[in-house]
């Protein structure tokens, strides 16, 4: 299990909420610290800009100073109300100031004609209205200062400052030159509200982000549960998997990654658990193959000592034999029983060689039948004829019972022809002395066998001892023989049947093996050519 303070939600919760309340901190830590110098900065451009455009639209160009004076004065509201602001024009020469003609703003006072009724040089005595106050502390700074005084009369600019009126007031100023440099044109506005706002702002900021951290806090554990929630089990449905529990099912459902996720993980389990099913039955299959190889194996090791003893014999009788026919210590009759030796040797080692031949060309599937119609009959008779030396060796009866003598079948004639020599020969070494082989042939349906119509069954039987019950499944399998002593006069080296299932499997025949009283009966089919 995972502790609950290693978990993805208590990790999501505690990150997303240091994030956010961090973020949440210096933002609001940089709006109170810069809140004030931007809404200066703002405030200054929108003043130099606002005085210059009252400027260009109340004062008609190449007016007389005084009627200047008096467009502006008498346009004063139009600068005054939006931005806050009191304007005044100040005389260069003489240092007066010349107010709008309201009398409580009046520091030199002017007649509807323009013309100055009395003028009062700096510094003027303090009055009783704050705005006059501040008119003239910001005229007295410009006056004082002259550099801005260069910017305004000489380079023609409008100039914005800041003047501490007090320690507690501070005031925004903005001076330009009007026509001819006689008179400038004076506009202050306090700053006092803007001190107060950021102050009280601050003081907000401290309950809004007190109330914020909580939100965040509940919030971020809301989303952390409903984020980590599916997740959880998925990872259950993942454990189960882990331990190879792949009835597991997630049953997450939702529309997004994690519901993607889900059905991914469901898929891969049911795979998982059907691909197992099938790994455990190719394990199995895997098992039996593995015993088969080794059966497989036995055998060749037993054919390569077989076929090593027997090519041994005759090679060493070959020259036993052949040596003395040299020396000369045979002669007449002697001499040919020497020849017949080596001769019979010769030829059972070329079929022994030829045998393996034929195996190893059927095996490889690039054998070819040359399919055409023939009489199984006449074959059967004619090579009971070829192996008469064989029969009459052991005193063996050989029958042919036909059903029908001149039925013809489709198939190699050839190779059915090895098939039936491989069968009969296996029965001669199998039949005891004074036995009875006997070959049948009958149609399917009628003769109490199985088959469809058109199928000719091919039947050889020898008396003698049953097939062992171990030995019938893989009777037809290469290098295995049911004499195990390899005994030389029985013969064979498991190579024969061998070749006989794979001829009788490129006709598709149906064949087997199978124990009747007094002795085992080999049996194969064959399409009749009328039918084909």
């Amino acid at each position: 299990m995972i502790k609950r303070t290693h978990s993805i939600s208590t990790k999501l919760f505690v990150l997303i909420s240091l994030f956010l309340v961090l973020f949440l901190t210096l933002l609001m830590v940089v709006q109170s610290s810069s809140f004030e110098p931007y809404y200066l900065s703002k405030k200054e451009k929108q003043f130099k800009k606002g005085l210059e455009i009252f400027k260009s639209v109340h004062l008609a160009p190449d007016v007389e100073p005084s009627r200047a004076i008096q467009q502006l004065m008498n346009h004063a509201n139009a600068f005054e109300k939006p931005f806050s602001a009191t304007i005044a024009i100040g005389s260069i020469r003489d240092g007066a100031l010349i107010a709008s003609p309201e009398p409580r703003k009046t520091l030199i006072q002017i007649d509807k004609n323009g013309n100055f009724l009395n003028r009062l040089p700096l510094p003027l005595p303090d009055t009783q209205d704050s705005t006059m106050n501040y008119l003239i502390d910001a005229f007295r700074y410009w006056r004082s200062d002259t550099s801005l005084q260069r910017l305004v009369l000489d380079q023609g600019e409008t100039v914005t400052f800041t003047n501490h009126y007090t320690d507690s007031v501070k005031t925004l100023a903005a001076v330009t030159s009007l026509p001819g440099n006689d008179y400038v044109l004076l506009a202050v506005a306090s700053l006092q509200p803007v001190g107060e706002a950021a102050g009280i702002v601050r003081d907000f900021y401290v309950y809004f982000l007190l109330l914020a951290v909580v939100l965040i806090l509940l919030l971020t554990y809301v989303f952390s549960r409903m984020i980590t929630r599916p997740l959880v089990r998925l990872n259950q449905a993942a454990e189960r998997m882990s331990k190879l529990d792949f009835t597991a099912r997630c049953d997450v459902d939702s529309q997004d990654e994690i519901g993607s996720l889900g059905r991914t993980l469901n898929f891969l389990s049911q795979n998982l658990n059907e691909t197992l099913g099938e790994l455990s039955a190719a394990n199995e299959k895997l098992k039996a193959d593995i015993e088969n190889e080794k059966r497989l194996e036995r055998l060749r090791r037993e054919f390569v000592a077989s076929v090593s003893h027997e090519l041994k014999t005759p090679i060493s009788l070959i020259g036993g034999y052949a040596e003395g026919l040299k020396d000369g210590i045979v002669q007449g009759e002697r001499r040919d029983e020497y020849l017949d030796v080596i001769i019979e040797e010769t030829e059972r080692m070329g079929n022994l060689v030829k045998d393996m031949l034929d195996l190893s060309q059927l095996e490889s599937g690039k054998f070819h039948l040359q399919i055409k119609p023939f009489r199984i009959g006449a074959l059967a008779e004619s090579l009971t004829d070829k192996m008469f030396t064989g029969l009459n060796k052991k005193r063996i009866g050989c029958e042919v019972e036909l059903e029908d003598p001149g039925a013809t079948v489709l198939g190699d004639e050839f190779r059915i022809g090895q098939v039936l020599t491989n069968l009969l020969s296996n029965a001669i070494k199998h039949t005891p002395e004074g036995g009875n082989i006997r070959i049948s042939t009958a149609e399917g349906p009628g003769s109490g066998l199985p088959g469809a119509s058109g199928t000719l069954w091919v039947e050889v039987f020898n008396e003698g001892e049953p097939i062992p019950e171990a030995d019938l499944e893989h009777i037809w399998d290469a290098f295995h023989t049911v004499d195990k002593s390899r005994n030389r006069e029985l013969g064979g080296f498991g190579i024969g049947l061998a070749i006989v299932k794979n001829i009788l499997t490129l006709h598709g025949s149906a064949f087997g093996v199978r124990n009747d009283a007094g002795g085992v009966t080999f049996f194969f089919t064959l399409p009749l050519a009328e039918e084909a």
